[in-house]
């Protein structure tokens, strides 16, 4: 397919592409069976949004202010969100030591 000078394809968005995504529950198929498993699988994620936070604060100056406000809040959110997780699974002291990593 050749494409004229100056023009753009778009790529064909389906409404499935669109549809929202969730990870905040594992298939029933999974293969986390412990708790030590669960936990190690829920200290990943966090240092996964922790890494996302530390690399959108580097690339601050690319972004539009209000992107970059909404960017920042939805990742301290997701934070948030795993803390309260691996506190109930007695492991908040690791996901502190992993969120102060990732500041550094």
């Amino acid at each position: 397919m050749t494409q004229q000078p100056g023009t753009t394809t778009q790529p064909n968005i389906t409404e499935e592409d669109l549809a929202p995504l969730s990870i905040s529950h594992l298939p029933d198929s999974s293969q986390l069976k412990s708790g030590e498993q669960i936990r190690n699988f829920e200290l990943l994620r966090l240092a996964f949004f922790a890494l996302k936070q530390r690399k959108l604060e580097q690339n601050k100056i690319s972004l539009q202010a209000d992107e970059y406000e909404e960017r920042s809040n939805l990742l301290s959110h997701a934070i948030f969100q795993q803390l309260v997780t691996l506190t109930e699974l007695g492991a908040r002291e690791q996901a502190m030591q992993i969120i102060e990593a990732c500041r550094q």
